[in-house]
């Protein structure tokens, strides 16, 4: 078979576009198609080049890779669902914070495609001053046309949630600096709305120190209705991807993987491991 039938039919397959076969490639979009329709006049060489690469790097995803579940629901997920809940139905602010990889992110993930007026925005060291935060959050609510200056966002991004009991979700909220915390705390409650700061521990220690009455956080510190600590991955987490993966009955994978999950970043590291074909066979030789 021609290159060209080889894509053709991969094409055909993946019901993937020309134009998402062309980026992944890293050849331009015309070039694909005059070549596809064998009258491209450049360097074949070098599109070919690249156009086989891109095949061949699928075909080992295809047999060394297994797509893993969207989501897999565990304790740990619906343990944070209640808080999420909790925070959008008393229109109150909470905190998820704790290990990395334990499964916070999908979580709020999931929860924000599955309810109405929920808005999630993810804070970074490049986005974390209260102007990058609050043009996150503009951004997230379909302003796109949002002004940049501080005063004017905070105002415009109050009058669109008011009224909508809705939910703001800052995940990584651990980057936020006291100004952008307050800010986001004046907010909520001018627009009676849920808030809930996901992170690692600095997102509760941080304003924990607030409960003496001197401290920076105390205003933060005292609205605080809930606070959600994740330090480990639960055994019934482990069972649960275990069970989406078809593995629940096999004792001795089950031993190896929650000894996997007990290590930092264990869920994520886990899923990954998954993510091999013949995962359910190599994981199990770890030393």
């Amino acid at each position: 078979m021609t290159l060209i039938n080889k894509l053709k039919q991969h094409l055909s397959d993946s019901q993937i576009t020309q134009a998402q076969l062309a980026r992944e490639a890293g050849v331009n979009a015309g070039a694909l198609s005059a070549y596809l329709n064998d009258n491209y006049k450049g360097n074949i060489a070098d599109v070919e080049a690249k156009l086989a690469a891109y095949l061949e790097k699928k075909a080992v995803q295809a047999r060394e890779f297994v797509e893993a579940p969207a989501f897999i629901e565990t304790a740990t997920s619906r343990q944070i669902f209640k808080t999420l809940e909790f925070a959008q139905i008393a229109n109150c602010l909470a905190t998820v914070y704790g290990m990395s990889g334990v499964g916070k992110t999908k979580a709020i993930q999931e929860f924000a495609k599955s309810h109405a007026n929920v808005w999630l925005v993810t804070a970074s060291p490049s986005r974390s001053s209260l102007s990058e935060i609050l043009y996150e959050i503009a951004l997230e609510l379909g302003i796109s046309d949002a002004p940049r200056r501080k005063g004017t966002l905070s105002r415009l991004i109050a009058r669109k949630i008011k009224g909508t009991e809705g939910l703001l979700i800052v995940d990584e909220a651990d980057h936020l600096p006291y100004e952008a915390l307050e800010e986001l705390r004046i907010m909520q409650e001018e627009a009676g709305i849920g808030l809930v700061l996901v992170g690692n521990d600095k997102v509760y220690t941080r304003m924990k120190g607030g409960i003496s009455p001197s401290h920076e956080y105390a205003r933060l510190w005292s609205r605080v209705a809930k606070n959600t600590s994740i330090q480990k991955t639960k055994k019934a987490d482990t069972q649960a991807v275990a069970q989406a993966w078809g593995l629940e009955t096999d004792e001795e994978a089950l031993k190896v993987m929650q000894s996997i999950t007990e290590t930092g970043g264990g869920l994520r590291i886990l899923t990954q491991t998954y993510a091999c074909r013949n995962g359910s066979k190599r994981i199990w030789q770890v030393d």
